[in-house]
């Protein structure tokens, strides 16, 4: 391969997702960087993606696997298995890149070969692009990697899908591959890894992501006790991996920050998720719950989010009574 066209593994897990897998392949056959490879999982979907999948037999650039249901974090495990590529981005198979995306990317990357290339999140509704917010974020600029997860009381934790990157294969290697026991909020356990490993996290403007946002039957719209479990399992290993890295106030208000985040998701539904969430606020020290008064709903300053809960929780057992 030139040195200027490094091959780049582009790894999808799909399930379920025979609405949008199609413009998610475009996205990508159509991007103006020449070497690329797509590896698609098909992880053991019951809808239309194997049919809709079948259509790109045949393409050079792509390679299908079937195989039966793993989860996102195993199914993304076995596309980088069948990878060959010299730089890997994940993706998620129902979002879009932008044409010049991985150019971008991989431009920033040719000169700095132990750094993490990110780009910009452009979050859609109602599967129309034109929807796309503007969310500028503190992260959109080049940063340490401490400094990218601890910005703005956690920001960059916030925002830190792993397809939001584009990472060398060596760096990858050496964090180690997704949690195959966790199925919600993977990349908050997978991602730091990834970036406490590199050099600097690099900003590149021009590369967007179009993230589809809103989904009814996505993972992170079902909560029970296996989500929630890997949600808290994925946060607290974050916080021993981050403090084991720098044990500072900044990082512990950031951690606070993401616990303050979850904590709503855990009361009620899993009180001993919730009362172990708060043993680590507590070690985390005292830290004012900072994101629900920038980000919080009107009814949620105002009731506060317990009531809120406890309000829904009325609600929705009114609606399965009544049938309405």
């Amino acid at each position: 391969m030139h040195a200027n066209t490094p091959l780049v593994s582009v790894c999808i897990a799909a399930y379920n997702v025979e609405k949008y897998i199609d413009e998610t392949i475009q996205s990508v056959l159509n991007q103006t960087y020449p070497h690329i490879e797509l590896i698609i999982v098909n992880d053991g979907s019951t809808d239309g993606t194997a049919a809709t999948l079948r259509k790109y037999e045949g393409e050079p650039m792509i390679r299908i696997v079937n195989s039966p249901n793993r989860g996102p974090c195993g199914a993304s495990n076995l596309a980088f298995h069948h990878s060959q590529g010299e730089y890997i981005k994940f993706f998620d198979a129902d979002d879009i890149l932008n044409e010049n995306h991985i150019e971008a990317q991989v431009n920033r990357l040719l000169d700095n070969p132990d750094c993490l290339a990110a780009g910009q999140v452009k979050r859609f509704y109602n599967n129309d692009l034109s929807t796309a917010l503007h969310e500028p974020l503190a992260t959109w600029q080049d940063l340490e990697p401490v400094d990218w997860l601890v910005i703005d009381d956690g920001k960059g934790m916030g925002m830190m899908p792993a397809w939001l990157f584009l990472i060398p294969r060596p760096l990858l290697e050496r964090a180690g591959g997704w949690n195959e026991e966790l199925s919600l909020i993977c990349d908050f356990e997978f991602s730091p890894r990834v970036i406490l490993q590199a050099g600097k996290v690099l900003f590149v403007e021009e590369a967007k992501i179009f993230y589809r946002s809103g989904l009814p039957n996505s993972v992170s719209n079902s909560l029970g006790r296996k989500p929630l479990l890997s949600a808290f399992t994925a946060l607290s290993s974050t916080e021993s991996m981050l403090l084991g890295h720098e044990d500072s106030d900044r990082v512990r208000r950031a951690l606070s920050q993401m616990w303050h985040l979850w904590i709503p998701s855990f009361y009620l539904d899993e009180m001993d998720l919730y009362r172990k969430a708060k043993e680590h606020l507590r070690g985390l020290g005292h830290y004012p719950d900072n994101y629900f008064k920038r980000n919080g709903s009107k009814w949620m300053r105002l009731l506060g989010w317990k009531n809120q809960k406890r309000i829904k929780r009325i609600v929705k057992k009114l609606t399965l009574f009544t049938g309405r």
